[in-house]
Formats: C-alpha cells, sequence, structure tokens
C-alpha cells in the first residue's frame, strides 16, 4: 500500500473559513517558520487534512472515479491540493509491506516532483551523488541534488540499491523484491524516482538528474559540502536533531603551547613607500622564482604584524549566555574569532635560526617548536611540488621550482568555531573563508613589503601533525603560504 501522511513539524489552524499551515521549513535571513493559507476551505478539504495529520491516506485514495460532476470536480480540486502540499514538501511518502513499512520519502526542502514509473524500455539508475547512512529504521538515501531523504526501513530491499548502481530496467527489479512487495514495484520505482535518488539513464548512460552537475564536474564531496553550507531553507524540525554542543565556556583566544625558545620579533618599522594602495593591488601577483639572499627577520616581523597581530582583545556578545573572547586583527574572521594561528617552517631567514615556529600575535614574538625535521623538510619539497607553475624567470622550468625561504602554514582551532557554529553546520565553511582572507591579506602586505608571495592550493595535515606534535583534532592545518625575496626581474614596490 502506497500513502501520504504530514511530516512532522506541520501545524494547522483555522481562520475562519481560511487554513493556515504553518511549515517546518524558514530561511537562513528570516527564523520566521513560513506557512500557507488555504481560502474558503470546504468541509472535503477539511477532512482531507484531518487524514492526513491521523493515519494517512493511500495515494490513489482522490483518484477514484466519482459518480457526479460534482463530485468530479471535488475530487480535482483535493487531487490539486495533495499535490501542492506535495511539492511543498509537508508530506511523507510510504510504501508499506506485509513487514510493516517498506520504505519512505522524507521531505528536506520544498520542491518535490513526482515522478511516474518509466516504461519497460527505459534504463534507470542510483544518481552518483548519492550517500547512505544507516539510521536506527534502516539505511537513509541523501543527495545534494534531492530535496529529500529516501530511507529504507525494510532490509529485504537492500539489494535494489546495488542493482541501481548500474543501468536497469523494470523486468530486472522485479524479481529482487519480496514477494509481498512485488505487486507494488511500480510504486517502488516510482518512489526511487520521485525522491531524486534515481535517474533515467541518457545516451551516455548517466542519470539524467546528474547531468548538469557533471558537466561542470562536480564531485560528491564538494556539491554535498556547498549544498550544505549555502542553502537557503532550514529545516527547523532537523535542526533541533543536531548535536547540540556540551555545556561548557567557548575555549580563550590565548592557547598554551610547548615552546622551546621564544625568538623577539623588531616591532614593525617602515620608513617609505613609493606605491599606494592601488598600486599595491595592481602590482600583487605570484612569484615563485627567489634570489639567493635570504629573507631577513624584520621582512618578516612586518609580513606578520601587518597581517594577522592581535590589535586588542575584546569580550564578543557580552550580554548573550554564549559570549566568548574575540580578537581585532588587520584581517577579517567570522564572528572575530580568529582561530587560524600561523605557524612558519623557516628553512632560512637573516636573523632566526632554521626550525618549526609558531607566530605568537599577541606578543609578536616567534616560538620555536622544533628544528628543521623530516616532516618540515618533507612540507617545504611538497610546496614546491604542488605549487601550480606560472610564468617565471626563464631559468626555472615546471619541476624545477625553488623552495622558499619560510612555509607558512595556517592552522585552525577548530573547537573555537564549532562552539558556536556547530548547530548550524557553518563551522568549516566559515574557516575555509578566514583562510583565505589571511592568503589575500599575505598577498598585499608580501607585496607592500617587495617579498615574493606565493599561496599554495594544496598541503598535508599529516606532516603538520608529524612536524608540530599537535593533534590535527585539535588543530589542522587548512592552507599554506611560501614566503621569499623576489628574483632578478620582479620590481619592488619599497624604497632601497
Amino acid at each position: 500500500m502506497s500513502r501520504y501522511l504530514f511530516r512532522e513539524g506541520v501545524n494547522i489552524n483555522n481562520d475562519g473559513n481560511n487554513i493556515i499551515i504553518s511549515t517546518p521549513y524558514a530561511t537562513r535571513s528570516s527564523p520566521k517558520q513560513q506557512t500557507l493559507c488555504v481560502k474558503d476551505a470546504k468541509e472535503p478539504l477539511k477532512k482531507l487534512l484531518q487524514n492526513l495529520f491521523l493515519d494517512g491516506i493511500e495515494s490513489n485514495q482522490t483518484l477514484k472515479t466519482p459518480e457526479t460532476l460534482a463530485s468530479s470536480t471535488t475530487s480535482l480540486d483535493l487531487e490539486l491540493q495533495l499535490q501542492a502540499l506535495y511539492k511543498a514538501g509537508l508530506l511523507i511518502h510510504e510504501i508499506e509491506g506485509s513487514h510493516g513499512i517498506a520504505m519512505r520519502l522524507l521531505p528536506i526542502n520544498p520542491g518535490l516532483k513526482q515522478q511516474p514509473c518509466p516504461d519497460i524500455n527505459n534504463e534507470f539508475k542510483l544518481s552518483r551523488f548519492t550517500s547512505i547512512e544507516p539510521c536506527l529504521e534502516g539505511l537513509d538515501i541523501t543527495s545534494p541534488l534531492a530535496p529529500t531523504t529516501l530511507r529504507l526501513q525494510d532490509h529485504r530491499l537492500y539489494p535494489l540499491i546495488q542493482r541501481l548502481v548500474s543501468p536497469c530496467k523494470l523486468a530486472s527489479i522485479s524479481p529482487l523484491l519480496p514477494e509481498d512487495l512485488r505487486t507494488q514495484y511500480r510504486d517502488i520505482i516510482s518512489l526511487f524516482l520521485s525522491s531524486g535518488m534515481v535517474g533515467i539513464c541518457n545516451s551516455e548512460h548517466n542519470a539524467e538528474i546528474d547531468q548538469e552537475a557533471i558537466r561542470a564536474g562536480w564531485n560528491k564531496q564538494d556539491l554535498s559540502f556547498h549544498n550544505h553550507t549555502r542553502r537557503h531553507i532550514i529545516d527547523r524540525c532537523q535542526e533541533e536533531l543536531l548535536h547540540r554542543n556540551i555545556n561548557r565556556p567557548p575555549p580563550p583566544a590565548r592557547n598554551q603551547r610547548i615552546i622551546l625558545s621564544t625568538v623577539p620579533l623588531p616591532q614593525p618599522k617602515i620608513k617609505k613607500q613609493d606605491a599606494d594602495f592601488y598600486q599595491i593591488i595592481r602590482k600583487r601577483q605570484t612569484i615563485r622564482s627567489y634570489n639567493s639572499n635570504p629573507i631577513t627577520l624584520e621582512a618578516l616581523g612586518n609580513l606578520l604584524w601587518y597581517s594577522v597581530h592581535t590589535r586588542e582583545e575584546i569580550i564578543c556578545d557580552p550580554a548573550l549566555p554564549r559570549s566568548y573572547e574575540g580578537l581585532l586583527r588587520p584581517v577579517a574572521s567570522a564572528g572575530g574569532l580568529h582561530s587560524i594561528e600561523l605557524y612558519l617552517c623557516i628553512k632560512q631567514c637573516i636573523g632566526i635560526g632554521s626550525g618549526l615556529y609558531h607566530y605568537d600575535s599577541f606578543d609578536h614574538c616567534l616560538g620555536k617548536m622544533s628544528e628543521l625535521n623530516n616532516p618540515c623538510q618533507n612540507m617545504l619539497e611538497m610546496a614546491v611540488n604542488t605549487t601550480c607553475r606560472g610564468p617565471q624567470a626563464a631559468s626555472i622550468s615546471p619541476g624545477q621550482g625553488q623552495q622558499p625561504d619560510v612555509l607558512i602554514v595556517m592552522a585552525t582551532r577548530y573547537e573555537r568555531n564549532a562552539i558556536l557554529h556547530s548547530e548550524t553546520g557553518l563551522t568549516y565553511a566559515l574557516i575555509l573563508k578566514d583562510a583565505g582572507s589571511i592568503y589575500q591579506q599575505l598577498y598585499l602586505v608580501a607585496t607592500a613589503l617587495g617579498l615574493a608571495p606565493c599561496g599554495l592550493s594544496f598541503g598535508s595535515s599529516e606532516l603538520f601533525e608529524q612536524a608540530s606534535g599537535i593533534p590535527s583534532k585539535i588543530e589542522c592545518s587548512v592552507g599554506e603560504f611560501m614566503i621569499g625575496n623576489p628574483s632578478q626581474g620582479h620590481s619592488s614596490l619599497m624604497t632601497k
């Protein structure tokens, strides 16, 4: 039996002859739950809504052949209302067998489209973007391309998943179904298609629902991350089920580390500049070739000061229970959290020995954590091997890049962001945005100082953990940046 019923979070109120349906959906910009208004509701519709709240209605209940023209019109109106509720994401669609509920389509967002069972010649397959997770009732199948969750509650349906990985036709599905569900095979396939987890195959044997994303080059991980962190509609019922933070104070802005020795950095001192801000923007470029003179401690100190030094410690949201320590730095950070710390893998620098250092943005100094160990050497080598090869000095060819004087590693204290944003699911997305801000700040400051900057697109959290001794779940690397003195041919904006 195929049946519809209201999903959790739907409420109905009467306003005279009008019916106000409260949905579980809100938006990022407005926490107020959205509503639907049915004007001048007649008794048959009120009864339909009541049944959807109680035991649900069979999916073909409103399609029975009416006996009179009047009842025909009423039946059509009810069917249109039912379709509107379905499209609005307010109805659960389920199929039941002799063992109970076999599968359910659970809406996540509005926008559902009912898809009929294809003809016998069509092939269909599982979307390549689906994810499968176990739950208490069975298996949940989701896709960033679909506004639903498809839940298989009868374990006897699990073999369907494996079969649907490859293109198949109706004739190959029915034998896989248990006997009590075999007569409903068309409803089952229709539910798979309506969920957005399965699509009709095109000439390239891909599910048509995947084609745009495939053509654009998306992979499942990136598309899921994008959909999760950029969705506009929010399901309030789902949010209430999310993990809630342990009741503990937010971690402090200043964190303690094991430091072997401390090297104070010179206070910033720039006598004169030939360039204004707009010249710096026009001049900014990636430089991967360096001259034989190492960067100086003074230049390194200026770079760090004007990029990420802490100007002031503040209390954010002091009147709220979530009050936390924030920071003001030259670079932007969501909520003033500034969870990203800078670690410097110094190969050579005039005024300081080689090794791995942490930049103390409060006291403007470098704390030595280790010598230039093997993981540090590997990070320097990886920086050269993974950077994109753009036009550089004629003497530099692909595969023969130079190691930088200093490799800056950005590592985030994830808990700083998670304590505020875990309930919204935006924690890691905001961290990456903070990293992007630091990339640009380092580029502009390095350009103003006449240094050779190069942001990297890839790094290794595993190597950083080995080099620093800090567990990656406590601080994980999220970005890398190379610095040195530019080779001849790259003009400097600083006066000599």
